[in-house]
């Protein structure tokens, strides 16, 4: 584990970290085009196949804030079981302490935006990992 690994903001633009916060967004296609990462990371949600997190969300989000932070999640624990190497990722630069110390500021969207805690889509990435890694924990002890 990177102990020391530096909070980066998670957003399409950016290239911190080789594009590790592009990549860790949802709406990977814009990164991609922006030419902040070199994959691209389509998902299956609900049966649907979907160019990337962010279109899965818009497909099905509700207006209820509630809600959709738990369809949010639900849409990142897919995304990071798909490509483990994400997940690896925020494990190898410090797990949640990490997370919490990032930031998502793209276009001031104050439902989304904010650094740590402060931004309902970086707890929403917290909890996905948490799901996650509490699997890999209750997989490996059986």
């Amino acid at each position: 584990m990177n102990k020391t690994a530096t909070a980066i903001n998670i957003w399409s633009g950016s290239k911190q970290m080789k594009g590790l916060g592009a990549a860790l967004t949802n709406p990977t296609e814009l990164s991609f085009k922006k030419g902040n990462i070199k994959n691209h990371y389509p998902i299956n949600f609900r049966g649907v196949q979907f160019v990337d997190a962010e279109a899965a969300y818009q497909q099905f989000k509700t207006g209820n804030l509630e809600e959709d932070k738990k369809l949010m999640t639900q849409i990142i624990v897919v995304k990071l079981i798909k490509y483990p190497q994400l997940f690896e990722k925020i494990q190898d630069n410090g797990g949640v302490a990490w997370l919490e110390k990032c930031a998502h500021l793209v276009v001031h969207n104050q439902h989304w935006e904010g650094v740590g805690h402060q931004s309902n889509f970086i707890c929403c990435l917290i909890d996905a990992y948490l799901l996650i890694a509490k699997t890999i924990v209750i997989n490996r002890d059986h």
